[in-house]
């Protein structure tokens, strides 16, 4: 004996979340942060111009 099913076929949604590959435009450095600019989705995001806070006497 032979079953048959019936497809049937329901809309599904989709979240298209395109990630951007910044490719950052940082300002000069003056000073502990430099801003940055994406130069493709122009987001502004600060960056650090040093690592480590540290005495530099030398």
């Amino acid at each position: 004996m032979m079953m048959s099913q019936e497809l049937t076929l329901e809309p599904v949604e989709f979240s298209t979340i395109v990630q951007c590959r910044h490719h950052w435009i940082i300002e000069a450095a003056e000073g502990p942060l430099s801003q940055g600019v994406c130069q493709i989705c122009h987001e502004v995001k600060d960056f650090q111009n040093s690592i480590v806070d540290a005495d530099r006497d030398y």
